[in-house]
This record gives C-alpha cells, structure tokens and sequence, in this order.
C-alpha cells in the first residue's frame, strides 16, 4: 500500500505474546549478581524438602547453582514464560515440572483447571519427597501468589494440614505471598473437598475400633 507522498506503507506487525517475558528475562540477565539477588532472594524453606523461589532460578546460572547448593533435586515452574532452570555442567538434570496455576483462572480455564494444576504440582512435590529429593516451587516473581498457592495446597493435601496452618507455614517462609482471592477461593474449596473425602475413611475406622473394643 502507498502513503501519501508515493512512499510505501509498512505492513502493520503482529503483536508478540512473549515480547514482555523475553524483556522481563533479558532484564534479569543484565543485572549484575548483587542485584539480581536482591530481587530474587534466597529460597525460602516452607516444610522439610519444600522450597519457593523467584525467577532468577530460571534465567541465571547463579540461580541454579543456588538450588543445586540447597539440595533440590526437583522443579514445580509455576509460570507459563520462564524456561526451566539451566543445568550448570557437570550436574544431573532437575526434575522439572510445568504446572502455571494462574492460567487456569481464566474464564477459558475456571476453577476446575486450577484444582488440575494444582493437584499435578502437588502430586509432583510429594514424588520428590518419595524419592528422597528437594523440591522448590518457582514463580514469576520472588513472592509469586501461584507458588504460594501450590505450597499450601501440598500441605493440605499430603501433609494433613488445614488450610490456616498451610497459610501460616507460608508467612512462616517470609516470603510476603499474597494470595489472590481466587487462589484463596480455590484453596478454601480444596479443603472442603479433602475433609468431606476424609470423613468416610475417619467413619471406618470408628467403627473398626468399636468392633475391637467390642470383640
């Protein structure tokens, strides 16, 4: 198409989705290691073998170095941008898992593709342990809500815990997680679900031990 004057209009450019994630990582890169540590501080010990941690994981080798010096062994990335951590050389693979419980709250997701999200991450931080391993929960930003959201519902759902406890282990882990009121929404339906499936099994139990004290 011509413009005025007879010059050659620009075709118009499609917008890139991932423009922001790419500037986001390459910013990070940038900063030199005193400050990307700033940003993304330490891993922030939530339960024995359970981690959180910020993107500098994903996009700096001091971050991976930084997981591999605290023993973890496997990766829940709670983000649908960043890339997994990179292996420094010389060092085994991280088990590493996608499972970004944000984009399930989208109106195409709704809250059944967060519980999803959430039970996969959930059942990939309980096989670490299985296996002897460390697991940290990595998301987009240090205090990242997904994360926090992932951490408590592991904590609900393999550790017995209510979700106050699960909430106060993640205060406990200093890391300021703010939980959106739709994470929070989809936890507080999570543990109505987890007691009302406990009851049946609690009931059984009752009964076995009144036909021992019976018997």
């Amino acid at each position: 198409a011509e413009a005025a004057g007879g010059e050659v209009a620009a075709a118009p450019t499609r917008p890139d989705p991932f423009a922001a994630a790419r500037a986001f990582e390459a910013a990070l890169l940038l900063r030199p290691p005193e400050s990307r540590s700033q940003r993304d501080p330490a891993l922030s010990k939530v339960g024995e073998g359970l981690y959180l941690g910020g993107p500098a994981a994903c996009v700096s080798w001091e971050g991976a170095q930084a997981l591999l010096e605290s023993g973890v062994t496997h990766v829940v990335n709670a983000t649908l941008q960043l890339q997994h951590p990179p292996v420094p050389a010389g060092e085994p693979a991280f088990v590493a898992v996608r499972c970004a419980v944000e984009a399930g709250s989208s109106p195409a997701g709704g809250g059944a593709a967060v519980t999803a999200a959430l039970e996969e991450a959930a059942a990939a931080i309980a096989k670490s342990k299985s296996e002897g391993g460390r697991a940290v929960v990595l998301c987009d930003t240090p205090g990242g809500a997904s994360a926090g959201a992932i951490a408590a519902y592991y904590l609900m759902r393999h550790c017995g815990f209510p979700l106050r406890r699960a909430l106060d282990a993640l205060a406990a882990a200093k890391r300021g997680q703010l939980l959106s009121a739709s994470l929070l929404q989809r936890l507080a339906e999570a543990e109505a679900r987890l007691a009302a499936a406990a009851e049946p099994e609690d009931k059984m139990k009752s009964r076995e031990a009144d036909g021992e004290a019976g018997g």
